[in-house]
């Protein structure tokens, strides 16, 4: 489960992973482009969830793991999508807190071509670095892995990340 505010880049590391954990990406992105027409859209999330959970149950179904590309900027969200996927099947959820700072989202919101507007990844960047959303891993989180992509070595991170993972699934 990728966390981080728009700009942030979650889809970044999420094609990364993809490769080096060999999962598809569910993309909430991708979601809202199939369900109006436009990624930029920030429809409903009543609207959005089902399609996001559907998504997710059928990744799981087909490949054991999965990649979900998505803000994940409230705790109710985290909370609904773990407890929902928990009785279902044992799952081990590995979160991926992109902690990059607001300059740095703006900047790269900037010099993408769909542009997030600003107020909302200042929102939404604030949500994540203060309690209640801010990531724990006392959610139910396997393992909380936090990363600054715009710091030094990011392949270094995720190397480093992805080991302790191997780790986990290797007990």
């Amino acid at each position: 489960m990728l966390i981080g505010p728009p700009g942030s880049g979650k889809s970044t590391l999420a094609a990364t992973l993809a490769e080096s954990l060999r999962a598809p990406v569910v993309s909430s992105d991708n979601l809202r482009q199939e369900l109006w027409g436009d990624a930029g859209i920030q429809g409903p999330w009543s609207e959005l969830e089902p399609r996001l959970h559907g998504a997710i149950d059928n990744a799981l179904a087909a490949a054991g793991t999965v990649i979900m590309d998505a803000t994940h900027a409230q705790l109710s969200w985290r909370q609904r999508l773990m407890q929902r996927h928990q009785e279902a099947r044992r799952v081990q959820w590995i979160g991926w807190w992109l902690q990059t700072p607001l300059h740095q989202c703006l900047a790269w919101n900037r010099s993408r071509h769909r542009h997030v507007p600003e107020p909302i990844i200042r929102a939404m960047h604030k949500r994540l670095t203060t309690p209640p959303d801010q990531p724990d891993p006392s959610e139910g989180f396997t393992s909380l892995i936090r990363l600054n992509p715009c710091g030094a070595c990011l392949n270094k991170q995720v190397n480093r990340a992805l080991q302790i993972i191997h780790s986990h699934e290797e007990r």
